[in-house]
């Protein structure tokens, strides 16, 4: 009874508005009734009537036309407070104002409602637009979903807005604005299944489960089955493309607010199916990234088979024909001789070994997982170790180096900075002629730690300077030596990993200069140096 009273008021309070308005401006013109002629009489109603249609529909428009009509007859043509009509003129200008009157209406209420159309198509469009922009400004699924959600709530002025994706069969709420949804709810659960099969929009009342039939906005909703109750009403719309169903979109009005109309239902069809699409590249984005992570792997895995290949047969092969000289019997080795042999299986071994370690090194730094260990070291005992290490390789070049005396400790990772020493050295002697210089310098500069490896080598092409940091370059050369193109590339991870910059200079007659820079901590932080021996 209650609902039917409210009803009745809402449908009647515009035509007891349009009614009083014109009630009103009557006994406000009758003390001017002998000062105005008919003309202006009709003219002032015609703008009441103006104004009413203006705020209402056609039937309360209709309404305050004819209740004009009656008041300008009964009270201002004569004879007065009668509905008879004297002059003949009179009764053409009073049927002329009714028609006029009816016109007005029908032409202000249909531009009203051509207007109020326009403003609704543009705020969808902008709305529209809106979502948009902000979808594409998304990189990640989560974040694209709660862009959405945000912007439905804020449209609609809802009290919840929620994605539930399908995942394994089972809902999960990917993004949520404003009141959580129960999402173990099996009533819930049920509809949201039911909507994203049927990929129809379904509402969750407090008893009953209401299915919009598609294709007939207008018509009544059918009550299908009964389910648990709720705190509050809920509207489902399946999120979904041609391809495969994604999930749900679900919303609910704040208590006291009216139903969504059909307009609404079709804006949230359009939030729901731009959130299908957005989901839809995102998936897709996920699957071309697993698929080229894939396709890097193996291209990855291919090129280091490639690359190390012979590196790791050539240690290999004379660790093991050397072990098989010291093992036969029938030979007798002088000291000499079998001195020299374990001197070649040292030797292959701790290039194997650096080999291995450089392989291992440049996987980590591929997958992201390379964290150095920091801690308070002089880079002159750096150096020293490095220098140790090399002493095989660099046996038979002539070796100088040089390490400022004013350098404080440092933070950085100790093993991590003599393997970037080790390779530089490595490379310089691997490249450079038997007999020729290599130089190792280290000092400050501009408020950094620079070191220099400088050698006499065969040098890089003009232009390509950075690439023989990139993993597997080797520079084209008729007396290129062998090697796995990995070792720079090691050296430039471990540099970058301590925020530093590693570079390669072109020098005079085919000489390379490798440079590279560690941050210098500040002066508060610095513990007191250990003393070590004066630079070289």
């Amino acid at each position: 009874m209650r609902d039917v009273t409210a009803l009745n008021w809402r449908t009647l309070r515009p035509y007891g508005g349009s009614l009083l308005l014109v009630a009103a401006v009557t006994p406000a013109l009758l003390p001017f009734r002998l000062h105005l002629n008919i003309l202006n009489v009709a003219l002032i109603y015609l703008i009441v009537i103006t104004v009413v249609s203006l705020r209402t529909t056609t039937g309360p428009g209709i309404a305050a036309s004819v209740l004009a009509f009656v008041c300008f007859d009964f009270f201002f043509v004569p004879p007065y407070y009668t509905f008879s009509v004297a002059r003949p003129d009179h009764v053409l200008a009073l049927f002329v104002f009714l028609g006029i009157a009816v016109v007005v209406t029908q032409l202000v209420i249909r531009l009203r409602a051509r207007t109020e159309e326009a403003l609704r198509r543009g705020r969808r469009t902008a709305v529209l637009y809106d979502l948009s922009t902000a979808l594409i400004g998304e990189a990640g699924l989560d974040q694209m979903l709660q862009a959405i959600v945000d912007r439905v709530r804020e449209v609609f002025a809802l009290e919840t807005c929620a994605v539930l994706l399908q995942e394994g069969g089972v809902f999960r709420q990917r993004a949520t604005a404003g009141q959580p949804i129960d999402v173990v709810s099996p009533n819930l659960a049920g509809v949201a299944a039911w909507a994203l099969d049927k990929r129809q929009p379904a509402g969750l009342s407090r008893t009953r489960v209401r299915i919009r039939p598609p294709g007939r906005p207008g018509a009544p909703a059918a009550w299908n089955f009964t389910q648990g109750r709720r705190d509050r009403d809920l509207f489902l719309l399946p999120v979904a493309t041609t391809q495969r169903p994604l999930g749900v979109l679900v919303v609910a009005r704040r208590p006291g607010e009216p139903p969504l109309d059909d307009e609404q239902v079709q804006l949230l069809a359009t939030f729901a199916n731009q959130a299908a699409l957005a989901i839809e590249r995102s998936l897709l984005t996920e699957e071309q990234n697993r698929a080229e992570i894939l396709a890097r792997s193996d291209e990855l895995k291919s090129a280091l088979l490639s690359a190390v290949s012979h590196d790791l047969r050539t240690p290999l092969a004379s660790i093991k024909a050397s072990a098989t000289s010291l093992l036969q019997d029938g030979i007798a080795w002088t000291d000499e001789d079998r001195r020299e042999l374990l001197t070649a299986i040292d030797e292959e071994s701790d290039r194997l070994n650096r080999l291995v370690a450089n392989l291992l090194d440049l996987s980590r730094i591929e997958g992201g997982a390379l964290r150095p260990e920091l801690g308070w070291y002089d880079i002159g005992e750096a150096i020293d170790a490095a220098v140790e290490r090399t002493r095989a390789v660099l046996d038979g070049y002539v070796l100088e180096v040089r390490v400022a005396d004013d350098l404080p400790a440092m933070r950085f990772d100790f093993v991590k900075v003599v393997q970037v020493l080790v390779n530089l050295l490595e490379n310089a002697a691997r490249y450079s002629p038997p007999g020729s210089h290599v130089s190792l310098s280290a000092r400050r500069r501009d408020g950094e730690l620079e070191v220099v490896v400088r050698d006499e080598g065969i040098g890089v092409p003009a232009g390509e300077e950075q690439r023989i940091f990139d993993k597997f370059y080797r520079v084209e050369a008729r007396n290129r030596p062998p090697g796995s193109g990995i070792g720079l590339a090691v050296c430039r991870g471990f540099v970058e990993a301590h925020e530093g910059r590693i570079w390669a200079e072109r020098g005079d007659r085919g000489s390379l200069t490798v440079r590279f820079t560690l941050p210098l901590p500040a002066v508060a932080e610095t513990p007191a140096p250990a003393p070590r021996e004066a630079a070289r």
